[in-house]
C-alpha cells in the first residue's frame, strides 16, 4: 500500500505578492537600533535574535506583543537567516546575542568545539509523520508514492548537514533506501514550493507555511518528517555563545525565563499563536488558520533529546552523542 495520502482539506487561501516578499525577509519584531548586547542604566538589555522565518518562532512574536520580554527588561529585535548552520557562527561572533537553531546544527558545532550553550527547547515535532508543520517532505511527482520511490531523486533542504538531512537519511534507512541514492540540494525554505512546481527538484523538505503553499499547488506528503524521527521529539533550541552567557548571566536568565513563559503561552493558546504569524510572515488570513503548528512545551531534558542525537550519529554528522551533554551544561 502506498504511503502517499492527501493532507486534511484546506480552505481556499493564497499568499499575496506583498506577503511573499515579507516571507523572504523577516520583519523586525521591535525597532532596530545599535547597541545590541548592551545593558542600559535602568537594567534593560538590548538583544538581537537570529531566527528563521518560519512558524516555529511565533512564541517570540507573541511574547513581545504580550509584553513578556519587556517585563523581563529585555528589548528584543530579530534578524532572519536561512538556517541554524548560518545562525550559529553569527551568535558566536556576537552579531546575535541569542539564536534559534535545529539541535542537529548545535550538536555538530559543539563537537567541533564551537562555544555554544542551549538555553531552552524551541519547538517539538508533531505526533503524525504525515503532517508535521516544522518539517515535512512534500512531492508533486505522481510517480513518487512511497519513500522507496525517492531513489535517484533530487530533494531540497534548507541547509546541508542539518536536521533536514538527518530526517531524510533516517527515513530512507527505515525504508531500505541508501542515503547516497538521493541527491540533497540547498534551497531557501521560502523558495521551495516554486522550485518543486518548476521541476527543479523532485521533493522538498519544508516547513509551514510553505507546506500549505506546496499542498495548494498539488504537492503531497510522504512519511519523511520530524515526527518520523520521533513523536513530539524536541528538534530545535534557543542558544547563546558561552562567552556571552558567562559575561551576562543575568541577561541569559531573564531571556530564558521570558522565552519559556512565551513558549508555554503559545502552547496553551494556539489561536493567538496563529494570529501572531501575520506579524512577521504577512500571510493571508485563510492560510494562517490552516498551517500545522509545532509543539512548544519548553520542558525537556537530555533523555528527551537523546534520540535525535543518536540519529545524528547514525547519519554520520557527529561521531558520538557526547556533544549533547556538553550543549546542555551551562
Amino acid at each position: 500500500m502506498p504511503f502517499l495520502h492527501r493532507r486534511h482539506d484546506r480552505r481556499p487561501a493564497k499568499l499575496t505578492a506583498i506577503a511573499a516578499t515579507a516571507a523572504l525577509a523577516l520583519t523586525a519584531l521591535t525597532g532596530c537600533g545599535s547597541g545590541e548586547g548592551e545593558v542600559s542604566a535602568d537594567g534593560v538589555a538590548k538583544v538581537k535574535l537570529g531566527v528563521i522565518p518560519i512558524i516555529d518562532i511565533a512564541p517570540v512574536e507573541l511574547g513581545i506583543k504580550k509584553g513578556v520580554f519587556k517585563r523581563h527588561k529585555l528589548e528584543v529585535t530579530t534578524q532572519a537567516a536561512q538556517g541554524g548552520a548560518a545562525i550559529v557562527p553569527a551568535v558566536v561572533s556576537g552579531d546575535f546575542q541569542f539564536g534559534y537553531s535545529n539541535i542537529v546544527s548545535l550538536l555538530i558545532a559543539k563537537e567541533k568545539g564551537v562555544p555554544v550553550s542551549m538555553v531552552s527547547v524551541g519547538a517539538r515535532a508533531s505526533d503524525d509523520e504525515m503532517d508535521d508543520g516544522s518539517g515535512q517532505l512534500m512531492t508533486a511527482d505522481p510517480a513518487i508514492t512511497k519513500v522507496a520511490d525517492l531513489k535517484g531523486k533530487k530533494i531540497a533542504v534548507n541547509t546541508l548537514k542539518g536536521i533536514n538531512e538527518v530526517a531524510v537519511a533516517s527515513s530512507l534507512k527505515k525504508h531500505g533506501v541508501p542515503r547516497d541514492d538521493v541527491e540533497l540540494v540547498e534551497v531557501p525554505i521560502p523558495n521551495m514550493p516554486a522550485a518543486l512546481k518548476d521541476g527543479q527538484v523532485d521533493a522538498i523538505m519544508v516547513s509551514e507555511p510553505f507546506i500549505s503553499m506546496a499542498a495548494k499547488q498539488g504537492a503531497e506528503p510522504l512519511p519523511v518528517s520530524y515526527a518520523s524521527m520521533g513523536k513530539k521529539l524536541p528538534f530545535a533550541a534557543w542558544f547563546a555563545a558561552e562567552p556571552y552567557a558567562a559575561k551576562n548571566p543575568e541577561v541569559v536568565e531573564r531571556f530564558t525565563a521570558a522565552l519559556k513563559e512565551s513558549l508555554t503561552y503559545a502552547e496553551n493558546h494556539p489561536d493567538e499563536a496563529r494570529a501572531a504569524l501575520n506579524g512577521y510572515l504577512k500571510l493571508d488570513a485563510g492560510l494562517t488558520e490552516e498551517v500545522t503548528l509545532p509543539g512548544w512545551n519548553p520542558e525537556a531534558g537530555q533523555a528527551d533529546i537523546a534520540p535525535l542525537a543518536q540519529l545524528t550519529v547514525d547519519s554520520g554528522l557527529i561521531k558520538s552523542t557526547a556533544p549533547l551533554k556538553e550543549l546542555l551544561d551551562r
